[in-house]
């Protein structure tokens, strides 16, 4: 399993999955539905903890977790690092805040922003098939799908609509990514070849499908839905990063 990067992989779910939490709290803030409510900001903040325990976990040596931040002028890891602290620092400040407006509209800024450096990170150019906007675009959707399927385990109002839309947009972005990879490049289309053959990628799908048609049902299954989720998009997020060809396995070969 060690191709599959887990601590990168609960680092990135969990933390996005914090920030469509914290999304949905400012705009449930600023309909006047949960203004002066410290749980959910408290809920948001230790999604966002476990993220980070992951991300110290995956450094070589947790101990000098700091070094991370010393290069933030060339790279985009440090400036991930660094979006991740400003965002629990404006998620801590909110919480103190019982909710207040707006530090929950600054906390969902540096969310969006830590999301955004987080599409720019994993990036890397010698993964022909995700350098581009495919990352930032995967990792939005899973704020937009966590962040919705969170909401009923906060005992807030459900976002049934919004949830059901993100399903099929995520659903249908997976889908058509490595058949869009077929027609590329050699790199390219091992990775679409790579993925189509994973078991996780497979199995992403059926559990994102199952959410689908669970989620008809409303709230009534809050906890399974989210369940299903959560594995989809954790399984979606293993192939990512484990099933993703880089061009170093094809030097010397045509491109």
């Amino acid at each position: 399993m060690e191709k599959y990067e887990l601590p990168l992989v609960f680092f990135t779910v969990l933390s996005q999955m914090s920030v469509g939490m914290a999304l949905v709290l400012t705009w449930r803030t600023l309909r006047g539905e949960v203004e002066g409510l410290r749980f959910y900001w408290l809920a948001t903040g230790l999604v966002l903890a476990l993220a980070s325990i992951a991300a110290i976990l995956h450094l070589a040596h947790p101990d000098r977790a700091y070094n991370a931040l010393i290069n933030l002028q060339h790279a985009w890891l440090s400036r991930e690092i660094l979006g991740a602290t400003l965002f629990g620092a404006a998620v801590g400040v909110t919480f103190l805040a019982k909710g207040h407006k707006a530090m929950a509209i600054i906390a969902s800024v540096f969310g969006v922003i830590l999301v955004a450096v987080q599409g720019m990170t994993y990036a890397a150019p010698a993964m022909v098939a995700i350098a581009n906007g495919f990352t930032m675009l995967l990792f939005f959707i899973t704020v937009w799908v966590m962040g919705c399927a969170a909401t009923p385990l906060l005992k807030l109002r459900p976002a049934v609509p919004a949830l059901r839309q993100g399903i099929v947009v995520c659903i249908a972005v997976l889908i058509a990514a490595p058949l869009v990879w077929l027609s590329g490049g050699t790199v390219m289309q091992m990775t679409a070849h790579s993925w189509l053959a994973s078991p996780f990628y497979l199995a992403s799908l059926i559990c994102l499908a199952l959410a689908f048609v669970a989620s008809r049902h409303g709230d009534s299954r809050p906890k399974v839905l989210f369940v299903l989720l959560f594995v989809g998009v954790f399984l979606s997020r293993l192939v990512f990063f484990g099933d993703t060809v880089s061009t170093i396995v094809n030097i010397g070969h045509l491109y």
